[in-house]
């Protein structure tokens, strides 16, 4: 898909320059009391958004409302387990049975209808992709720069300074404001605030127990999967994306070549840096056929 920031809408555009603040709300299922933030007309038919790993919904706080104006849909942003303001930790790291806890989310919440449609970040993604084999195949499901990386790799994220906990809100907006001067405020105190969130125990399990993570492709290749519509936008490798070319290409033979989308100049989290350009590959490839 080639598409240029100029064909964005300019209702998307002017809620990325001033996006509403978000609905709180929480919603218990499986023992979790799943903490969300929703933007848009909640008669509308939904988007559900996932995080990923030391991050919080509030990570989408200007996609969120973008793509409830851009879709007319009602969009729905949830704290992962040990995330956010859920908080709360059931052990349960491995991917699929993620997917489980929030396919459970979804049908508490109402939101478990043929026409949902699911953007995943990162661990996000990974989980994402095993909604059908736990009972859910949205209309459209993106992910989002999942990665295919090894567990060797995924296990230096312990030892990072910038994704380390902190206890200090202030503590942790200085910190990340410091490394990335060229941030909007809203994604340094939105991942600054997630850094004082986080369950050190729970990211160290998802980290550390899936081993090597292939972007989704082994949950897509479940036979409950069969049929899925399911896109891949990425960043670009050289910038800091997590999906290397040559798992891109055994996306492309998996979901068709149309189906991968590369952001130019995108990090693993492009929305950071270029969120225009992220929306409009999101709308796109939010669009079922």
């Amino acid at each position: 898909m080639s598409t240029s920031t100029i064909d964005l809408q300019d209702a998307v555009v002017a809620v990325l320059a001033a996006p509403a603040d978000a609905e709180l709300g929480v919603v218990e299922a499986n023992g979790i009391p799943f903490a969300t933030r929703s933007w848009g007309d909640p008669e509308r038919p939904t988007l559900l958004l996932i995080h990923g790993v030391t991050a919080s919904s509030r990570i989408w706080w200007r996609l969120g409302p973008a793509l409830a104006a851009g879709l007319g849909r009602r969009v729905v942003a949830v704290d992962q387990a040990g995330h956010g303001r859920t908080g709360v930790w059931a052990g349960h790291h491995l991917m699929a049975d993620n997917a489980a806890d929030l396919v459970a989310f979804a049908s508490a919440a109402g939101l478990d209808r043929p026409d949902v449609r699911v953007v995943g970040h990162s661990w996000g993604a990974m989980t994402a992709a095993w909604f059908p084999a736990a009972g859910l195949k949205p209309e459209v499901t993106v992910l989002l720069d999942p990665p295919a990386v090894s567990a060797a790799a995924l296990s230096t994220m312990l030892v990072d300074p910038i994704e380390r906990h902190h206890d200090d809100l202030g503590e942790a907006i200085l910190a990340i404001g410091t490394l990335y001067p060229t941030w909007s405020y809203g994604d340094v105190f939105a991942k600054a605030e997630a850094l004082t969130q986080f369950d050190v125990e729970a990211v160290r399990a998802v980290l550390t127990g899936n081993g090597d993570w292939d972007g989704g492709l082994a949950a897509l290749e479940h036979p409950a999967a069969a049929g899925a519509v399911v896109r891949l936008v990425r960043g670009e490798p050289a910038s800091g994306g997590l999906v290397p070319d040559e798992a891109a290409a055994a996306f492309a033979r998996r979901l068709g070549e149309a189906n991968v989308i590369t952001i130019k100049g995108g990090s693993h989290s492009p929305m950071r840096q270029l969120p225009e350009r992220t929306a409009l590959e999101l709308l796109r490839a939010l669009e079922p056929a």
